[in-house]
């Protein structure tokens, strides 16, 4: 099953004031993550799992000084901090997004400072580059009894060796695309650590066809 891929930029930033007279520095931490979410039939969303994006560590840092002549306007300061950055591994994507709101700092705490004649700062910023994906609860309409309880296929949860069927209402089940079904509680945990049916093995997103398990 195909989930929804989403890119989030989250960017944080802080200013300091330094001892440098007539300097001024920036910072740039940049972390990728990949998020993965499940998405109940009732809207709610359950965190599955979240690691580093790309290979070994996803974090990109970047430090500069920036002469007080690009601090004049966001649009020299814009040409400054693009060819600073253009000189990291970076997306240009990402760089196109982050360039306008560090200058915006950058000019900000400028004419805070020179309004209180002071002189050097420094800007850290923090950006979470999130690629997240959403899938929906791997149920089916026709595996719910007239009730709204769905019909457990096997007679009890191989995860915690309860019954599937004297559950009641206050455990979920979730049946996965293999058509094994567990408790909802059980399930979402191993998932977070496992790409694998806990029953069959299969990988949850791209199931063997149901005649092959009877092989």
């Amino acid at each position: 099953m195909e989930g929804t891929s989403t890119w989030i930029l989250n960017y944080e930033s802080k200013t300091h004031i330094v001892d440098h007279k007539n300097s001024g520095f920036f910072s740039i931490s940049i972390q990728g993550i990949e998020r993965i979410l499940i998405r109940s039939p009732s809207g709610r969303e359950t965190f599955a799992q979240q690691k580093s994006l790309g290979e070994n560590s996803a974090t990109v840092r970047i430090a500069s000084e920036i002469p007080p002549v690009f601090l004049t306007g966001e649009e020299i300061c814009s040409i400054f901090v693009a060819n600073v950055l253009s000189k990291s591994r970076i997306n240009k994507w990402i760089q196109q997004s982050i360039v306008p709101k560090i200058c915006k700092d950058l000019i900000d705490i400028r004419r805070h400072l020179e309004e209180e004649e002071k002189d050097g700062f420094l800007v850290e910023v923090e950006v979470e580059v999130v690629l997240e994906t959403l899938y929906s609860d791997w149920l089916r309409v026709n595996d719910y009894d007239s009730k709204g309880c769905l019909i457990p296929t096997e007679e009890e949860c191989i995860i915690c060796l309860e019954e599937l069927s004297s559950s009641g209402s206050e455990r979920r089940i979730m049946k996965l695309l293999c058509s094994h079904s567990f408790h909802k509680d059980c399930i979402l945990p191993w998932l977070r650590c496992k790409r694998s049916c806990p029953t069959c093995r299969d990988d949850i997103h791209n199931p063997r066809a149901e005649e092959d398990h009877h092989e």
